[in-house]
């Protein structure tokens, strides 16, 4: 089953592609801002926030295989094939599992996280 936020989505949400382990990338719209954080952490680690413009401009930068440019979050390499993403304006760090990335990044290719579509 496909999980695309609606306009009226304020909670949590993972992409429909997670694993039943529940440890993913976890995104939150609350209006102009996105707000990402590891499930791992349960809700009390660290939270990235981003505006949208930037956020949606970062999915653009994924799925062109370029997110490490100069944008709001940096994608770097982590052990085992895992990710550490990082926050361009403040440092925040998430580190992700290599499974829990790529789960991520087959919800950004299927539309799942784009502020854009799920406000319009």
């Amino acid at each position: 089953m496909r999980h695309t936020p609606s306009a009226t989505a304020r909670g949590w949400f993972k992409s429909s592609f997670s694993t039943a382990s529940g440890d993913c990338v976890e995104v939150r719209f609350d209006g102009d801002s996105v707000l990402v954080r590891d499930t791992k952490d349960r809700g009390s680690g660290p939270v990235i926030t981003v505006d949208a413009p930037r956020w949606d401009d970062f999915l653009r930068r994924l799925q062109a295989g370029s997110p490490d440019a100069d944008g709001a979050l940096a994608v770097l390499p982590a052990p085992r094939g895992g990710v550490v993403l990082r926050a361009s304006h403040d440092g925040t760090s998430l580190r992700y599992t290599r499974g829990e990335w790529e789960m991520f990044l087959r919800g950004v290719r299927a539309g799942e996280f784009r502020h854009s579509t799920a406000v319009a």
